[in-house]
């Protein structure tokens, strides 16, 4: 009996290091360490598994950085606001410094309608290369009719109809919601009036935790998407967004509050919890808000409305002209990311 327990011990032994060699631990990957997002929208897991949680997402063109690659087909990468993630090796395309460069100063185009396809030929029957949608960028190669030729980060030629892209470097210098700190009045209603505006086109855009496009946004992905396509990046998470910007006083009440400031909901500190931020929204004015919550829509802060959301408001902030002054906001064009 001793015999054969010390075999089926040393026999289990035996499969257990087996078991390890086939699984081996992530490794590092090449010396470059560099990526772009492959896909219209990329979906970034929180473990090298199909079945683990959402972490966010990353938009077609986006470069990334290539942390460990684990299995062969798992490849960890952390996106330009340092939210680090992983995804199936289709999703991005490896690059190098010489060529990230290369493409920062190429003409660009970025996809300015809400959704599109990009075609193996300039005629609208022609056959599907791969969706996009707004915020994508791809190389311009040229125009033909009303059809623009691009080459996609896997390098792929494509063609997307004239009217749902633009040049990215002029899409950029046309974001009126990014201002100085010291613009005239007029101009920042303007720039509130571009984010609110901006954020209606979402009404109805279903919630998806992690989300961070016109797909699906969670609250924290559905402001960050609504400041980008205006010019601003924003941290990834509600609990980083409350610290950036200039804070707004909301102890007493929204009456500090302009349109398109970022409020944020939790949990209050006591004696035995700290604060626990867990939701964000942009304020609209007249005690209203825009949200995803469910489904992007909005709701009034009012107590007696009919659409009433009867969270408080424990924090706040204001991006709009504090951009590039060291308070977590960038604006796209001084990011050191696209350009």
């Amino acid at each position: 009996m001793k015999r054969i327990f010390t075999y089926l011990l040393c026999t289990l032994l035996a499969l257990s290091c087996a078991k390890q060699v086939e699984s081996p631990q992530p490794q590092p990957e090449d010396e470059n360490g560099l990526a772009f997002a492959a896909l219209s929208v990329i979906n970034m897991r929180e473990k090298p598994d199909y079945a683990a949680e959402l972490g966010t997402q990353a938009l077609m063109g986006t470069p990334v950085k290539v942390h460990y690659r684990e299995n062969g087909y798992w490849i960890n990468i952390e996106t330009p606001d340092g939210y680090k993630a992983w995804v199936n090796e289709m999703a991005i395309v490896p690059t190098d410094q010489e060529t990230l460069d290369a493409w920062k100063a190429a003409k660009r185009v970025v996809v300015t309608n809400y959704y599109t396809f990009f075609l193996d030929a300039p005629k609208p029957d022609a056959n599907h290369v791969s969706d996009g949608v707004w915020g994508d960028i791809a190389e311009y190669v040229g125009t033909t009719g009303k059809y623009t030729e691009v080459k996609l980060p896997d390098g792929k030629k494509a063609f997307v109809p004239t009217a749902d892209v633009m040049d990215l470097r002029e899409w950029v210098d046309s974001r009126s919601a990014v201002i100085p700190a010291d613009a005239p009045e007029a101009q920042v209603e303007q720039a509130r009036a571009r984010i609110l505006e901006t954020a209606r086109t979402f009404v109805g855009v279903p919630y998806l935790w992690a989300g961070t496009s016109i797909k699906g946004v969670d609250c924290s992905g559905f402001a960050k998407s609504v400041y980008f396509l205006n010019g601003y990046m924003l941290l990834r998470n509600a609990s980083q967004q409350y610290k950036t910007g200039e804070p707004i006083d909301v102890s007493e009440g929204l009456d500090n509050l302009q349109p398109a400031d970022l409020v944020f909901f939790g949990r209050e500190a006591t004696e035995d919890k700290p604060e626990k931020i867990t939701h964000v929204a942009i304020y609209m004015g007249d005690g209203k808000i825009i949200h995803s919550s469910q489904v992007v829509r909005i709701n009034s802060l009012i107590e007696g409305q009919p659409d009433y959301y009867s969270r408080k408001v424990i924090r706040a902030c204001r991006i709009i002209g504090n951009q590039d002054c060291g308070k977590g906001v960038v604006s796209i064009t001084n990011s050191n990311v696209y350009f």
